[in-house]
């Protein structure tokens, strides 16, 4: 019994095994099958090319920017004060000088009053010094007139020997003091002009400075258009306290609007003041006439590029400051040059490349020389010649020597 199951176990073995080599095969059979004498089919990738031509080489420059109007002025006190009134509201017109706002004077007008009123004393009591000086200055006058011939006519006795010393130094004594006191009153000058005078004379002056001032400060106290324009701002109520400086009112002139654009350094020089170009205004949809108005001389420091503003010409109503604008420029940036698409270039470890291929379809790696270039299109300098042609597309599957199908 033993020996019969053996048997049959082996018999399994075999009969897995022939199983597996026929089906292994198969497989081989199946997969090797017309293999014999079937030539492999090489598989050649499609390029589009361009040929090679001397042209023109053109730019296209964007400029973009905001609108700006002519002027936007703040107007904001020179003085901290209660508003008085409120003259214009928002989307008001005005002209140059036209009232917009006055604040409370009164407190100046008080001011200007009692220092009116200190300028007159001053000026009163100025003339009152002069008479006074005078009058002082010609008594010290006499007096030492007097004492200097009193002096001199008991010098004269004294040498006769008529008088005594004492006499004689006591009348020298009076003529001194005498003399100290007009040349108290005359040295003391400022100016040319008595020191006690200045000073009364300062005081008036400064009086009338002062009324000067506070003059010019009710007059500041009501704000004038400085431009004619429309109102765009407005944070102002009548009775509300106004400090200096605190912006109120905006009126702006839109007389004419401008667009303001940033240019890079390689475009500048392509463009002119007064060339006249298109202008787009996104948010409306229309487009108004332009004319370069303004290229920036120097380059600015913080956006590295150059301002570049265009005057719009008989710009619509709905137009405002702010707006996205837009215009495009082509000029001629080198003349006479062998182009190709930036597309047809490879940059294989610093070399620039390009596969030109032949009339039998045969594509080569040919090193090049590149010039300037624009948005599309790339000078060769050196390396290729007008008429050959240049692969465009799909070089991330050529190889050199390789052969395509060209695609037109």
């Amino acid at each position: 019994m033993i020996s019969d199951w053996l048997h049959s176990k082996r018999m399994k073995y075999i009969s897995f095994a022939v199983l597996l080599f026929l089906l292994m095969g198969g497989i081989y059979v199946y997969t090797h099958r017309g293999g014999q004498g079937v030539k492999k089919v090489e598989v050649r990738p499609t390029v589009k090319v361009v040929t090679l031509v001397r042209q023109d080489m053109m730019k296209r420059i964007v400029l973009s920017g905001e609108t700006v109007p002519k002027a936007s002025v703040d107007i904001s006190p020179k003085y901290a004060g209660r508003i008085a009134e409120v003259a214009v509201d928002l989307g008001d017109a005005v002209s140059l000088g036209d009232v917009l706002l006055r604040q409370d004077t009164k407190d100046v007008s008080i001011s200007i009053g009692e220092n009116r009123a200190g300028s007159a004393q001053a000026a009163a009591e100025a003339v009152t010094s002069r008479a006074e000086y005078d009058a002082g200055t010609m008594k010290a006058q006499s007096d030492y007139e007097n004492a200097l011939t009193t002096y001199e006519r008991y010098q004269q006795l004294f040498d006769e020997g008529a008088v005594s010393r004492q006499d004689r130094d006591d009348r020298y004594r009076a003529m001194m003091e005498a003399k100290a006191a007009l040349e108290g009153l005359t040295s003391q000058s400022v100016g040319g002009r008595p020191a006690v005078i200045a000073g009364k004379e300062a005081a008036a002056e400064k009086a009338r400075y002062a009324v000067e001032a506070l003059t010019n400060q009710q007059a500041d106290m009501t704000l004038l258009s400085p431009l004619s324009g429309i109102v765009s701002y407005r944070r102002a109520e009548a009775g509300e306290w106004a400090t200096a400086g605190e912006k109120l009112l905006t009126v702006v002139d839109t007389s004419e609007l401008y667009l303001d654009c940033q240019v890079a350094e390689q475009d500048v020089g392509i463009l002119q003041e007064g060339m006249s170009l298109d202008v787009s205004i996104d948010s409306l949809g229309e487009s108004v006439k332009g004319t370069i108005r303004y290229i920036s001389p120097a380059m600015d420091a913080d956006t590295h590029a150059y301002k570049v503003r265009l005057v719009l010409a008989d710009p619509a109503v709905q137009i405002r400051g702010g707006m996205f604008g837009r215009t495009e420029v082509m000029a001629m940036q080198k003349k006479d040059v062998l182009l190709l698409p930036k597309t047809a270039v490879i940059d294989h470890n610093g070399k620039k490349l390009v596969y030109v291929v032949d009339e039998d379809g045969r594509a080569e790696e040919v090193p090049v020389t590149l010039g300037v270039s624009n948005d599309e299109m790339v000078e060769i300098r050196s390396g290729l010649a007008a008429g050959e042609r240049a692969a465009v597309t799909n070089l991330s599957k050529l190889k050199n020597g390789m052969v395509v199908e060209v695609k037109d």
